[in-house]
């Protein structure tokens, strides 16, 4: 009997109704002949409330006491779906990721998953109980809870289904699937019936929320078969598969992220260790580098700048305001209105066309760039926040990407 993961955002089990409809959807695919693990959200915007909440407490709450309450929130929904799916006359039992043998490393509110044991799973199945697993934590070796960062129940259902054997794993959430862009800022946008790991992957490191990158790179490792669709309908959504080989690269689907800023580490004297350092100490404290730029200003001396996520400002500046001094920078610059426009597709990195089409664009359209990176399926231009709009309508008009 083949096996399915089922993965319910919080969106999906914010209500009552929405958990009915989710024990009903998965009773009905218990009833086509699959075994069926499911995967929870907190319910709604139950970890925002948590979240606000200790924050009323204390401005920067202890890591492992957030981890310890914000699981709250996802215990409180395998619980109650669980409740919903035997008063629909089938078996299930809740676990919490502690309780499955999700394993991860020590690193609270952003651990890695290391190890997933799984053992009361596979005894949960094969006595044809379906486990309503709580996604989003696990269990260090230490036996302390840990939480894998928003998002995380993605990744938690990614990973089992790797663990398992999964024929497939089903995300659903509260959109139809991956558009051609998020349809709530840009109206007219096309949904995507079917991605490649890659792109998928570059979409969700490029400011997509419809997965977390992280699900994505397990997805792509383990080939995992993945869908994305919507709990409030029966659409398709949209499937994952391998990565077509074509000799025509053309723009499949855009994304943009709002909320980046830059932090420049001005006329550095220039030592190797000082790159090094830096790499090192931000790589060591988790903050996500998106664009690295490394310009010579004259002689022994040249700047060096960082693009990251504008939730890792507080600890980049940290590090980088500390190095500042320690390397003898003249001073460390931050530029917090930052954003970037991603166009993304087969062979869109390396193609001329579409380099020059989407600078042609920019240009056309008065939007100035910042810099610009690329790779096999990705070009990425970074621009000033106020300019978002404008150039990612001018370039979903440019490759045709609207309905």
């Amino acid at each position: 009997m083949p096996l399915v993961v089922q993965k319910y955002g919080g969106s999906s089990v914010a209500d009552i109704e929405g958990i009915r409809r989710v024990a009903r959807r998965v009773v009905a695919t218990r009833a086509a002949g699959n075994r069926v693990v499911v995967v929870v959200s907190a319910m709604g915007h139950t970890t925002d409330a948590l979240t606000k909440l200790a924050h009323e407490i204390m401005p920067s709450p202890q890591r492992r006491e957030l981890d310890m309450l914000l699981t709250a929130g996802e215990r409180e929904a395998m619980a109650l779906v669980s409740l919903a799916i035997l008063s629909e006359g089938l078996e299930a039992v809740s676990f919490t990721g502690s309780q499955v043998g999700i394993i991860t490393d020590r690193f609270h509110s952003d651990a890695r998953i290391e190890e997933i044991r799984g053992d009361r799973l596979r005894r949960a199945l094969r006595g044809k109980v379906i486990p309503i697993v709580a996604g989003f934590q696990g269990v260090s070796p230490e036996r302390e809870i840990t939480t894998l960062g928003r998002g995380g129940s993605d990744v938690t259902a990614v990973a089992l289904a790797a663990a398992l054997g999964a024929e497939r794993c089903e995300l659903y959430k509260d959109v139809d699937g991956v558009f051609t862009e998020n349809p709530s800022e840009f109206p007219g946008v096309r949904l995507v019936p079917g991605l490649s790991f890659e792109e998928l992957a570059e979409l969700a490191g490029s400011g997509s929320e419809v997965i977390h990158p992280r699900a994505c790179a397990l997805a792509a490792k383990y080939r995992v078969r993945l869908s994305i669709r919507s709990s409030f309908n029966d659409k398709r959504g949209t499937t994952v598969a391998k990565l077509e080989k074509m000799e025509k690269a053309f723009v499949r689907a855009m994304t943009h992220n709002h909320k980046l800023v830059r932090l420049s580490l001005v006329d550095v004297p220039k030592k190797e260790k000082c790159l090094h350092q830096v790499v090192t100490q931000l790589a060591a404290a988790r903050v996500p580098v998106v664009f690295f730029n490394h310009g010579v200003v004259h002689g022994d001396r040249f700047d060096l700048s960082y693009i990251v996520p504008e939730a890792s400002l507080p600890a980049a500046r940290t590090i980088l305001g500390k190095l500042a001094k320690q390397v003898r920078a003249d001073r460390l610059e931050v530029k917090d209105s930052l954003c970037s426009v991603s166009v993304v597709g087969p062979g869109v990195g390396s193609d001329p066309e579409i380099l020059s089409g989407t600078l042609d664009t920019l240009h056309r359209v008065g939007v100035h760039l910042d810099a610009f990176s690329t790779s096999e399926t990705r070009l990425s231009c970074f621009m000033d926040r106020k300019d978002l709009r404008l150039a990612g309508a001018a370039l979903l008009a440019r490759f045709r990407l609207k309905r």
